[in-house]
Order: C-alpha cells, then sequence, then structure tokens
C-alpha cells in the first residue's frame, strides 16, 4: 500500500484511520472521549509482516483528521468526522473506533490494493485490527494489524502510527 492508501487508516486505517488532553482517563475515571483535531502520522518505524507488501516501500507522512466522540449506554466511541478521504475505496467510512477501557479500537473488512510488480494493482480481501493507546504526554501510539486473507499479498502487515492533538 502506498502512502496515500495507507491514510484511509487513520486509523482504519486508517484506519487509522489514526490523543491527548481531553481523550482517555483511567477506565475508572470518567467516559473516555477523543474530540478535536490530530495529526495522524502513519509508518514510525519500518513496516513488518508475511505479506510480501511489508517489504514494499513506504515513507512516513501526516495527515490532519477531527474527531468526535459520543459515550451512551456504557459504550463510547469516536467517529472521523474530518479528514482526507481514503484512497482505497473499499474501506467503510465512516471510521469509528470504540474504548476498551485502556485503547480506541477499530476493525474492518476491506480489500487491500495490493500492487503488484508489472505496477498493476490485485484487490485481495482483508481485515484490519487498529489501536491507538494513550500515552501520558497526552498522545497516543497506534498500530495496525492487518491480515490478507488471500491472493498475491497473502500475510499479515503490521505498522505503528501516532495521533497528536493540533
Amino acid at each position: 500500500m502506498t502512502p496515500n492508501r495507507l491514510s484511509g487508516f487513520a486509523g482504519l486505517s486508517a484506519a487509522p484511520l489514526a490523543v491527548a488532553l481531553s481523550l482517555a482517563p483511567p477506565a475508572s475515571a470518567d467516559p473516555a472521549s477523543w474530540n478535536g483535531k490530530y495529526a495522524i502520522t502513519f509508518m514510525v518505524g519500518p513496516k513488518s509482516g508475511t505479506s510480501m507488501a511489508a517489504g514494499d516501500p513506504e515513507e512516513q507522512h501526516t495527515e490532519i483528521y477531527t474527531f468526535r466522540s459520543n459515550c451512551t449506554g456504557g459504550k463510547c466511541t469516536a467517529t472521523i468526522v474530518d479528514g482526507p478521504p481514503p484512497s482505497n475505496p473499499t474501506v467503510p467510512q465512516p471510521v469509528q473506533f470504540t474504548w476498551d477501557g485502556s485503547s480506541w479500537t477499530q476493525a474492518s473488512d476491506f480489500q487491500w490494493d495490493c500492487m503488484m510488480p508489472d505496477t498493476t494493482i490485485e484487490w485481495n480481501p482483508a481485515h484490519a485490527n487498529v489501536r491507538y493507546t494513550p500515552q501520558p504526554d497526552g498522545s497516543l501510539s497506534g498500530t495496525m494489524h492487518t491480515d490478507i486473507l488471500s491472493g498475491a499479498c497473502q500475510g499479515t502487515i503490521e505498522m505503528n502510527m501516532t495521533a497528536e492533538r493540533v
């Protein structure tokens, strides 16, 4: 996946689909929230995994997303409400994260755009799990684990991300 294709994961990516002052209090405190504009940096460190796509060169890049959270019925969700659209049209929208007591998580099924050696694209079914964990400095540390289920890129990809309030 090229950097443009990853921006759809701000996490999901995103989504990755990609948190500070108002973010995540301890599980025993008031409900969690993820509100405001955040710079999501993708490709923090090298990718890893068993897919041939894990070896594709990609550069670190940052995109700005706006999040809005809501807690009802004991469930807290944070939704990306503004930011660049995903370059991969199969990424489910809107990208939404759920607070699990320690991290914002998101899972999605989509089609991985596998770049072939001749630069054509082969679309492969994939499943991604994204997790953003609040850090003491107010940032979030993110990971995305993707299972590409079949095709030329079949295998796994792991990548790291960060989110910082802007």
